[in-house]
């Protein structure tokens, strides 16, 4: 049973492409039976993937036993001489603070603690397996989803990986018991109070003993077909989006002939299609908000909405026209010094703070924190928007910032409202995007200094 456990992992990761030879890992590590069995597989199979090994271990501060949990995995990893990173926070302070969920902090909390321990040729491992799928399915179905949304937990999301998605949590603990790998349970996994653990406590039990018993594996299975259906309506729908749309001057034009030809299903695609393309964050875009833009089609032209971050729809004439709002000069110079300063027209604070190597500190998804070599700064650091002769330092070499906001896309109407941290000429970070590769901590790094911004 132990090795058809073990080749089952190595298929997966074999056929989504997960690991590749010299691939450095961020593992997320709670000292659970699941992460726990990971970093063994991964510890055990360092030489064959030839890969780097990262400990990442989030304390959140709710259980009395965390503090045990965080001593448990720091052992460990002494013991298989992989090293170690801790991040103290306070869940139930930061859920409460922005008025979220528990798990929606924790979850963002511990994203933005891997992505801190990262670099642009690194991956994030998660112990994601088939259990967690089906409750990710159930979960969304009742709070209402789409095609997309049944795809459940993918294999590998941008630069996130989960190889234990082909394995049931049974089989995750006769790994460890074969193994004798101690573990340690958190006790609020049993506790009915949040969601998932009601769907994983009380809803699977019951429809595994009186409706299907093999509700995980079909959920898993399920989640594929999802995942393949929409592959192909994605592709399909981006065939239709090149007919009907086309991109200039930081808007996007959709051909209402075209347009009201396709179906409605369809047409929503297309408009969710051409805000992607603006960089808009689709996640705040409702059905409400599609249903609104489309029905501008049989208004008369002129006719306009407002959408969030700043996007505008209408009509003009024959076409259709989705954009941002023209922004007001909003130029700005601050110099940064340790400390706190504060930048009225970024609504932002800036925290600079030199820190040890191994000094992680992260935020929920409305702050911003980067780490740099504090021995690189030249002339003095700035808060500020862009000028003429910037320029940002990327993996293939230097580049011109206006340049490299066009190959990224970024519309026109909103290069000039960027906030940037420059030293100098030189971009240091275009905040929300890029860091400059001149200024990434390496081995040689005597100082960090860590640049936190926090957005009203």
């Amino acid at each position: 049973m132990l090795k058809a456990i073990e080749n089952k992992v190595r298929n997966f990761i074999r056929k989504y492409n997960l690991i590749q030879n010299g691939d450095n890992l961020v593992v997320g590590v709670s000292g659970g039976a699941d992460s726990m069995m990971l970093l063994h597989f991964l510890h055990r199979y360092q030489s064959y993937y030839n890969i780097q090994i990262k400990v990442a271990h989030i304390h959140h501060g709710i259980r009395d036993e965390a503090e045990r949990d965080a001593l448990f995995v720091e052992e460990i990893c002494k013991k298989w001489e992989l090293p170690y990173y801790r991040h103290n926070c306070n869940i139930k302070q930061l859920a409460r603070a922005h008025g979220i969920s528990e798990e929606e902090a924790g979850r963002i909390e511990r994203y933005n603690f891997f992505i801190s321990l990262s670099n642009h040729c690194s991956k994030i491992v998660t112990a994601h397996n088939k259990n967690d799928q089906a409750e990710t399915l159930i979960m969304r179905f009742l709070r209402g989803t789409d095609i997309n949304g049944l795809g459940g937990i993918p294999p590998q999301r941008d630069n996130i990986i989960r190889p234990l998605l082909c394995l049931k949590r049974t089989e995750i603990e006769a790994y460890c018991l074969y193994h004798g790998i101690s573990y340690k349970d958190d006790h609020t996994n049993f506790m009915t109070i949040y969601t998932r653990n009601k769907v994983r406590l009380e809803c699977i039990p019951y429809i595994e003993q009186n409706i299907n018993p093999n509700i995980v594996n079909l959920l898993g299975e399920h989640s594929e077909l999802y995942r393949e259906g929409e592959a192909f309506l994605k592709m399909h729908t981006h065939g239709l989006f090149e007919k009907c749309a086309v991109k200039s001057k930081g808007n996007i034009s959709i051909n209402l002939t075209q347009f009201q030809e396709y179906h409605k299903y369809v047409q929503r695609r297309v408009i969710l299609l051409a805000l992607e393309a603006l960089n808009t964050i689709v996640k705040d875009i409702t059905l409400k908000h599609l249903e609104s833009i489309i029905g501008l089609c049989d208004l008369q032209s002129g006719k306009k909405i407002c959408l969030p971050h700043n996007i505008v729809a209408y009509k003009e004439y024959e076409e259709l026209i989705i954009g941002y709002k023209e922004s007001e000069d909003v130029s700005y110079r601050y110099p940064l010094d340790l400390g706190i300063k504060e930048v009225p027209e970024a609504r932002g604070t800036v925290i600079l703070t030199v820190v040890k190597k191994e000094s992680i500190n992260q935020k929920n998804e409305k702050m911003y924190t980067k780490y740099i070599d504090y021995g690189k700064i030249k002339a003095g650091l700035e808060m500020r928007t862009r000028l003429p002769h910037d320029y940002i330092a990327t993996k293939e070499g230097t580049k011109k910032l206006k340049k490299f906001f066009i190959d990224d896309k970024v519309p026109k109407t909103q290069r000039d409202s960027i906030p940037l941290i420059a030293d100098g000429e030189e971009i240091i970070w275009i905040i929300g995007s890029r860091l400059s590769a001149n200024y990434y901590v390496t081995e040689a790094t005597k100082q960090v200094l860590e640049i936190k911004i926090i957005f009203n």
